[in-house]
């Protein structure tokens, strides 16, 4: 049962129809190409300056992340500061599940893995922050005099003094994660583009 399951799993991965229009098939490679330049500009971006947090795509993930802080607060105050960054990168895989497993387009789904890694990426600075907070919040204050979420969630840990490091990994995870999403829309696309009608 857990093979065939994971058989069929393999397979929507590819998953790509006998015969594909071309103008289709060139989006998508176009937007590929958009979002490996735009990946690579983000991955670049310096952590410590949080200089993602100029970047277009972070503006959307600011309400995500918050609305995630109220969606987790049931489950305690851990969960309730991890719960904004948790929410900011889990809901593009649940886009990312329905256009894989319900539309059949694993193109789309490698394109919502691609915005959870980006979204990995821009939680990375703000674990940055936590160990010696420089950067203004929402709040209108730096997180030393509070309301910093990973502030509270690294201290948990016993990880707040090397806050940095792991922002750093975080950074890291995330990169690793959209150069994964780009291979496989990559992948995707090549054969999309062998079944263009």
């Amino acid at each position: 049962m857990l093979q065939e399951w994971l058989d069929r799993f393999r397979e929507s991965l590819l998953d790509v129809p006998d015969e594909v229009p071309s103008a289709h098939v060139y989006a998508r490679a176009a937007l590929l190409a958009l979002i490996t330049w735009y990946g690579v500009k983000l991955a670049s971006m310096d952590i410590p300056s949080w200089e993602m947090a100029g970047a277009l795509i972070h503006l959307p993930m600011v309400p995500i992340h918050e609305f995630g802080h109220i969606l987790f607060r049931p489950f305690g105050e851990f969960m309730t500061n991890l719960g904004g960054a948790l929410f900011q990168c889990a809901l593009p895989l649940v886009f990312g599940g329905v256009l894989l497993f319900k539309n059949r387009d694993p193109f789309g789904a490698a394109v919502m893995l691609w915005w959870s890694g980006v979204a990995v990426m821009d939680t990375a600075p703000y674990v940055y922050d936590a160990f010696q907070p420089q950067h203004i919040l929402l709040t209108g204050r730096t997180g030393d005099t509070g309301a910093h979420d990973f502030i509270d969630v690294l201290g948990d840990l016993g990880l707040l003094m090397k806050a940095q490091a792991v922002g750093r990994g975080v950074h890291a995870f995330g990169a690793v994660v959209m150069v994964f999403a780009l291979a496989w829309g990559a992948a995707v696309v090549w054969r999309q583009y062998g079944r263009r009608a």
